[in-house]
This record gives C-alpha cells, sequence and structure tokens, in this order.
C-alpha cells in the first residue's frame, strides 16, 4: 500500500485507478494521497472533482468531465465513491468512453465489492491500476500498530499489542482511533503499557463475543473490580446473555479451587480430570490462586446459583451480574 501511496505522489498518475476491498482506512489512504498530488501539483478547488451518484447521472457527464482540461500544470483527478451502484451498463458505457478517450485525466473509481466476473469489470481492470484494500492481518497488522506508533514517537510491547487487537479487532479505522486514543491518554511517556490499554480502550462488539468473556473470567481471577465491572457493562451493553455468563465464571472459580487443591498432580493431569481440553486455562490460574481461599470460592460458587435463579425469574440482569462480581472479587 505504501508502494502505491508514493507512485501517486510521485509518478505520473493513471488514467484510471480501481480502488476495491473492505478495508475503508486503506481507501482513504488512497483517496488522501491522490488529493494530496492534485494539491501539490495545482489547485485542488479546480482540479479535484467529486462525482455523486444518483439516478440523473450518465456515463456521458463522467467522460465530459474527465476531458476538460486542469488548471495549471497539475493533474486533474475525477473521484467517483461507492461505484458499487452504478450498474453493468453504465460500467461498460465508461469502459468504452474511456478506451476511445487515451487522453484524459484521472479517474478513481471505489468499489467497497468488485465483482470481477463481469465483462464490464474485466474491461476497466485492463485499462486501469486495480488498488485492492484488504487489511493486514497477524504479524503484519502487529506490525502496522507499531509502525503507526512510532510515528508518533510511541512504542507498545508484542505482548500489549497483542492484548491491544485482541479488544480492539482488525477494522483500521478503529484501531486508528484507539491507537490515537492511547497517544493522548499517555502524553508524553514514550512507552504505552498494558495498564494504559486496559484503561482507555473500548472493546469492539465483534470481539466481545471471542474474547470479552474470557477477560472478564481473568478480571474477576485477579480481584480487579474496576475492570470487571467495566468489561462486564460492555458485555450487557452488546446484548451479551448473563446465562451465557455465569457457566464460564464458574469454570474460572473451578479453575482456582482445582489450582489450589492438585497438590502434586501434574497440571495437565488435574486439567484431564477436570474434563478440560488443554491445561493452559489451570496453568492460567495458578497465577491467581493465592488471591482467594477455599472458602470465598465456594461461596462464589453459591452466588452463581443464586444469580442463575433470579436471572431466570426476571431479575435486572446489570444489578445482578454486578452484585455477583462484587461478591466473588470482595
Amino acid at each position: 500500500m505504501n508502494k502505491i501511496k508514493q507512485s501517486i505522489l510521485t509518478q505520473s498518475l493513471a488514467q484510471l485507478y480501481i480502488i476495491h476491498g473492505e478495508e475503508q482506512y486503506l481507501q482513504q489512504e488512497i483517496y488522501t494521497a491522490l488529493q494530496q498530488r492534485v494539491e501539490q501539483d495545482g489547485i485542488l478547488d479546480w482540479n479535484w472533482v467529486n462525482i455523486t451518484i444518483d439516478k440523473e447521472l450518465q456515463p456521458a457527464d463522467v467522460m465530459r468531465e474527465l476531458q476538460i482540461s486542469p488548471w495549471g500544470s497539475g493533474p486533474k483527478v475525477v473521484a467517483i465513491k461507492n461505484a458499487d451502484q452504478l450498474n453493468s451498463e453504465f460500467l461498460g458505457k465508461l469502459a468504452q468512453g474511456i478506451a476511445r478517450t487515451p487522453e484524459t485525466n484521472t479517474l478513481a473509481m471505489f468499489f467497497t465489492k468488485l465483482d470481477k466476473r463481469l465483462k464490464p469489470i474485466k474491461e476497466l481492470l485492463k485499462l486501469g491500476v486495480e488498488v485492492e484494500c484488504q487489511g493486514p492481518k497477524g504479524e503484519h497488522l502487529a506490525r502496522w500498530v507499531q509502525d503507526y506508533l512510532l510515528l508518533k514517537n510511541k512504542k507498545m510491547s508484542p505482548p500489549v499489542v497483542q492484548r491491544f487487537l485482541a479488544k480492539v479487532g482488525s477494522n483500521l479505522n478503529l484501531i486508528a482511533n484507539e491507537l490515537d486514543k492511547l497517544i493522548l491518554y499517555t502524553g508524553d511517556e514514550p512507552l504505552i503499557t498494558e495498564a494504559d490499554v486496559l484503561t482507555i480502550t473500548s472493546t469492539a462488539p465483534e470481539q466481545l463475543e471471542h474474547g470479552g468473556i474470557f477477560d472478564l473470567t481473568e478480571a474477576i481471577a485477579a480481584k480487579n473490580i474496576k475492570q470487571a465491572l467495566s468489561i462486564l457493562t460492555e458485555l450487557l451493553d452488546a446484548k451479551e446473555p448473563p446465562l451465557r455468563m455465569l457457566p464460564l465464571i464458574e469454570r474460572q472459580l473451578r479453575l482456582l479451587i482445582a489450582a489450589k487443591t492438585r497438590g502434586q498432580t501434574s497440571i495437565a493431569a488435574a486439567a484431564q480430570v477436570m474434563g478440560e481440553n488443554r491445561d493452559y486455562a489451570l496453568k492460567q490460574a495458578e497465577k491467581y490462586k493465592h488471591n482467594f481461599s477455599l472458602e470465598q470460592l465456594y461461596f462464589g460458587l453459591e452466588q452463581i446459583l443464586t444469580a442463575d435463579s433470579e436471572l431466570k425469574y426476571g431479575a435486572d440482569p446489570y444489578q445482578t451480574m454486578e452484585q455477583l462480581v462484587i461478591s466473588i472479587c470482595l
């Protein structure tokens, strides 16, 4: 993506750019790079044209705009966002017009989804430069976060980056917004810590389903009431069913009991007796076992049964679950 942006800013512009992909952050970066190119070499107000799609728009309107000479010596760019709304007939006529008129300005078409099976799309791709906007994944996404912070003179250790991404997901717009919040929150401090992430970063709704409940159970095990209540509120606001949380909170307490009572039994063997497929969860529980007495853990199990009964009889989920978390953690 950096290569195409650099090309836009420093080399002759192509006649046609087909920008597509679900990562809107990257699409906006291309849009901004094209604007910067027009501004640095000419007059943005005159040489940048946004075309709005409506029922009156015709391919001839686009071609007419493309054939109007730019002001000054810089390039002229005509941009069409939401090009998915244009039908095949429109796209076909546009491709024919561009093919017949090689000496035109630059057309940038932005698609969220691009059906490359369509004949007009194939014709447009032959005429122009394809820019696919797919967000980075895995290690590449973690590197993207580090690079973003580096530009702002900030750092985040790899484990904290993973914790951050577990909360925010892979949407670059959301990631950038949350990083900006952390940058503002930490001020002159160059290092962003896990505590900063847990305090400031909002959990994306789609991430709550995958990891939110486990974050809640870990906060309970750590006796971090503030964090546990914050995660609980996020889960409930996202319509996570309380009755789905209770079994996982119960599991966490049973893991803590096993960690405190396993004696000379290996962690792997104890996990197997509990019916756990892996011993990872019990290893994690080992870190927190000294936070509770056995009496507290058994009391917590009783409170879960009480909460289950109250919820099934229509009790307020916020009040019931908050009371449960507080009673376990105190």
